[in-house]
């Protein structure tokens, strides 16, 4: 696999590697992958993978809401009313 670097990341790669904290271009890249790959883990909801497993989430969801930790559903849709219409230049 080839990649195309913009010459101010290519100059963070070799900088990195000069530190001696990575021995080659190659290891400074898959170490940011791997970052990159872990904040998407937090930051991105992950799917049940089993049954047992989306019926826990919902009733984790059910305990929230009948504590009042809901989101109002008119609010929301006004929201993304509200993003769809800027975002179609109306």
């Amino acid at each position: 696999m080839n990649i195309s670097l913009t010459p101010e990341l290519a100059k963070f790669v070799e900088k990195e590697v000069e530190s001696g904290l990575y021995q080659t271009a190659s290891e400074v890249i898959r170490a940011g992958l791997r970052r990159l790959k872990e904040d998407q883990a937090v930051r991105l909801p992950q799917a049940p993978k089993t049954l047992p497993e989306l019926e826990e989430q919902l009733l984790q969801s059910i305990d929230r809401l009948d504590r009042g930790q809901g989101v109002d559903g008119e609010q929301v849709f006004r929201r993304l009313r509200k993003r769809i219409k800027k975002s179609s230049g109306a």
